[in-house]
């Protein structure tokens, strides 16, 4: 039971990242967690603690969201399960009339104007109404592509266009991950597994996009996006894809996205201002711990936020002034 001081927090998704979650909230003093929400029969049934071996905890995994949420109350529910917003709207809609403020990782949800425009105003009106606040945040979207190269150009007057490229080594990622990689398929299977959604690469880079060109202005006539494999001896060793943001025929935004065995990490963004560029570089962000680290950094932001449906553009504490 959480105390005056502490927010309560349901977490409905109970994979991988779920319990990242789970196990960083455990540390945190401010925030109890209420109640958890899966459907693998695997996990449903058993304590949180059980799962995360550290003891029971009192938080029994259930697959019945209507009824945590109705018996847990909870201010902020910490959403991870699935990349489409199609496939989680149920999930969301549940959550908001029940009262609760939603940070979620789901990458179409960061901004789903662009893919789903019917969805997200249902959503916004549907969130005013309930007076919470639904943002989609994560290491990308939410962070590498789009909050950070926008940070930085806070130093740059007259932005004319960005780019930011990401590269990260497959092998030291999760297997879900090097699953929707495609990482060890054979070559001639890419292409159909990438169509019928059974793998999917990097989702989001349109909607990164999107956040960028909100904040700076920019008006993208077009988004180019493309992913192909990385192959070694007819088999899929990583994934590479960009999406490119057009204004008529200047290129404005470009995102590159590589996950392959043995890669060095690496993050660059480069600014180009009006007489100058910026050029930033990192050795690496690493993917999970940062989807952990944004999510639950912007639960202050979203708990104080007005009602509705936000992206981290909403949350930008600027705006650069830029070329037309």
């Amino acid at each position: 039971m959480n105390t005056l001081d502490e927010i309560p927090v349901v977490l409905y998704g109970f994979g991988f990242i779920g319990r990242m979650l789970a196990r960083a909230l455990l540390k945190l003093k401010q925030y109890d967690i209420v109640g958890v929400i899966d459907i693998n029969p695997k996990i449903v049934g058993h304590d949180m603690g059980d799962i995360l071996r550290i003891g029971k905890t009192g938080v029994i995994v259930s697959n019945e969201p209507e009824k945590v949420l109705r018996n847990s109350k909870p201010r902020v529910v910490l959403h991870a399960t699935t990349s489409f917003l199609n496939q989680v709207f149920p999930q969301i809609k549940t959550a908001i009339e029940h009262g609760a403020n939603i940070v979620s990782s789901c990458e179409t949800l960061a901004y789903p104007w662009y893919r789903y425009p019917k969805l997200a105003k249902e959503l916004d009106k549907l969130a005013k109404k309930h007076e919470v606040t639904v943002l989609s945040a994560g290491v990308n979207p939410g962070f590498i592509f789009d909050t950070l190269p926008l940070i930085i150009s806070g130093s740059c007057l007259f932005v004319k266009r960005i780019k930011v490229i990401r590269k990260i080594n497959a092998l030291k990622r999760r297997p879900s991950f090097q699953r929707k990689i495609g990482l060890g398929i054979p070559a001639y299977m890419f292409d159909k597994l990438l169509n019928e959604g059974k793998i999917t690469g990097h989702v989001g880079y349109a909607e990164s996009a999107m956040i960028i060109a909100k904040v700076l202005g920019f008006k993208l006539s077009k988004i180019v996006e493309k992913q192909e494999p990385i192959i070694f001896n007819n088999k899929v060793i990583g994934i590479k894809g960009y999406a490119a943001g057009y204004s008529g025929k200047r290129k404005k935004i470009y995102l590159e996205f590589t996950a392959s065995a043995n890669l060095k990490d690496q993050d660059i963004v480069v600014l180009e201002c009006e007489n100058y560029k910026v050029r930033w570089v990192s050795s690496g962000t690493p993917g999970d711990q940062a989807t952990i680290s944004v999510m639950l950094s912007f639960i202050p932001a979203v708990l104080r936020s007005e009602p509705g449906l936000k992206t981290v553009a909403d949350f930008i504490p600027f705006r650069t002034p830029v070329y037309s």
